[in-house]
């Protein structure tokens, strides 16, 4: 894979976990933004998803 994709993805699960972590901080008791940050972190590791190479 292109190191410049690979860059690419590992900086876009940097800013969803920080994006995550803020949302928790500053939403501390509000249930629907801890499951957001969930959501975020979990997209977040989804971009880390090889990749299989074949078509849908």
């Amino acid at each position: 894979m292109n190191r410049n994709i690979v860059m690419k993805r590992f900086a876009g699960l940097c800013l969803t976990a920080w994006s995550a972590a803020a949302l928790l901080y500053f939403g501390r008791n509000s249930a629907a933004l801890i499951v957001l940050s969930g959501v975020l972190a979990l997209a977040g590791f989804d971009l880390l998803r090889p990749e299989s190479g074949r078509g849908s």
